[in-house]
């Protein structure tokens, strides 16, 4: 009898964890000469995000402006790219040679676990305006 019930939540668990998959959302960011539209994007865990366009662009995340413990994903130089997001919180990233003309954007990826951590960072210039925006759309949840 133990050996049945274990069998059945592991079905169970297998099959909770396939639909999560299949519920899955993609999110496009396009790029349109030096900005990311849209500049926000939110998320479920679990969903993907692909930035298209990027002739002369990438995707780096910004180390302190990700959540605690979380991948800093960073993408080939003028490459289209699919990022996966698991772990819930607000991911702030930036285009590595055009974040001087403000080129960034966020992530939001369910509920912004990290929000006073990106209040707590002293963001400035192309940053700051990325991350003022980010905390914005974050507290309007």
């Amino acid at each position: 009898m133990k050996m049945l019930k274990t069998a059945l939540i592991g079905v169970a668990a297998s099959t909770v964890l396939m639909t999560m998959n299949v519920f899955a959302a993609e999110h496009t960011v396009t790029t349109q000469g030096l900005k990311f539209s849209p500049l926000v994007v939110k998320i479920a865990p679990g969903d993907s995000v692909s930035w298209t366009n990027m002739s002369t662009h990438n995707v780096e995340m910004i180390e302190g402006l990700v959540p605690e413990g979380a991948e800093l994903f960073k993408s080939e130089m003028s490459q289209d790219v699919t990022h996966t997001f698991d772990k819930e919180g607000i991911y702030i990233y930036k285009c590595t040679p055009h974040i001087g003309a403000g080129m960034g954007g966020a992530v939001i990826v369910g509920n912004p676990t990290n929000l006073d951590a990106i209040k707590a960072q002293d963001a400035a210039g192309g940053v700051g305006r990325i991350v003022k925006k980010a905390i914005q759309e974050a507290e309007s949840m």
